[in-house]
């Protein structure tokens, strides 16, 4: 059985190892609180910013999933997070002496630039505009060159736990284009935890991954339409075209293909 770290260890890397525990899997969680971990989660208190935190990690890892959160929304402190902490977790492994399956990271759609309704996959060109997927896309490239195996997986917008922002928008009677379509691409957090669960077990069964994989339910459908939708549910709301979807988002309109996946 293997012996796997997840390294910021929040819903989907605690949920994942909770199944992998109960399959016969030894899972460490490392937080910077590790109080809040479940008991079957062997719990390490440590801040990748910070390299002399990660001295003591657990020796003889097969796997490492990497599912990183900066504290703030800003540009030092994603590039402290996934930069920084990937290096000095990296270096902390390599000191060990680890010699590793797999490393798993998690980063996200945001590297892409694409803004006219445009397909993208793993071979798309990536030139992100904001300080987040300039950070995420800096951390890919530190695993790439990790000097371990490394997969990362990119996921669209997670939805499925906490403020329901797209209710909240609908009822308020936020609206969106319809010509051009603004698209809207999501993961349910529950694929989220599955893509990764199958990605792991397809490596311990000796299949070759790919070191990239895009992960996003697989019609992205414009905000207009989901918008208007969601109201019709709701039973509530109504479109008002002075509350534009466009200027609360942070994505540009692309449309993400997970076929690799």
């Amino acid at each position: 059985m293997a012996r796997i770290l997840y390294v910021g260890c929040g819903y989907i890397g605690t949920e994942l190892a909770l199944h992998q525990t109960a399959v016969g899997h030894q899972c460490f969680g490392l937080r910077r609180q590790s109080n809040q971990l479940p008991d079957a989660i062997h719990a390490l208190q440590a801040d990748v910013t910070q390299l002399e935190t990660l001295s003591q990690l657990p020796a003889d890892l097969n796997y490492v999933v990497v599912s990183l959160t900066p504290e703030r929304y800003d540009k030092a402190s994603y590039q402290s997070v996934y930069v920084q902490g990937l290096k000095n977790l990296i270096n902390a492994l390599h000191r060990q002496g680890q010699t590793l399956n797999r490393i798993f990271l998690i980063s996200s759609t945001a590297v892409y630039h694409q803004n006219n309704g445009e397909w993208v996959d793993e071979d798309s060109p990536t030139k992100p505009l904001g300080f987040s997927g300039k950070a995420m896309l800096d951390a890919e490239q530190v695993a790439a060159r990790c000097g371990y195996p490394a997969t990362c997986v990119r996921y669209s917008g997670i939805y499925g736990r906490g403020e329901p922002r797209l209710l909240n928008w609908a009822r308020e009677g936020v609206s969106s284009t319809t010509q051009p379509p603004h698209y809207s691409n999501r993961i349910h957090i529950q694929d989220c935890i599955g893509v990764l669960k199958h990605l792991m077990e397809l490596d311990m069964q000796g299949y070759e991954l790919a070191t990239l994989y895009l992960a996003s339910d697989p019609n992205p459908a414009p905000f207009a339409e989901i918008l208007d939708w969601l109201r019709t549910q709701l039973g509530e709301g109504k479109a008002n075209p002075l509350l534009d979807i466009e200027k609360r988002l942070r994505a540009g309109s692309k449309r993400c293909s997970s076929q690799r996946l």
